[in-house]
């Protein structure tokens, strides 16, 4: 067998630096677990948003329908005058 002639790295690590690594990982799980649980609620929120939207859908409705009329009723005023 043959040995190479490069040497090989040695990397000392510590059961510090492990218990920082650990704590790191701690943190972004904590992170991590309180955005997923803001998120949990989620389809609730579109739901009730929904809700209100489909509550309020009249007013549009109902806007047009007056400025079709209000347009309507000034046309006609228009044209009965101009025959007149």
């Amino acid at each position: 067998m043959s040995q190479s002639s490069e040497p090989t790295p040695h990397v000392k690590v510590t059961i510090n630096d492990l218990y920082r690594e650990q704590q790191e990982t701690n943190k972004l799980l904590i992170q991590l677990a309180s955005e997923l649980k803001s998120m949990s609620d989620l389809p609730a929120r579109v739901t009730a948003l929904e809700i209100v939207s489909a509550e309020r859908a009249w007013i549009p409705r109902l806007l047009w329908t007056a400025m079709t009329a209000g347009i309507v009723g000034f046309i006609t005023a228009v044209y009965s005058i101009l025959k007149g």
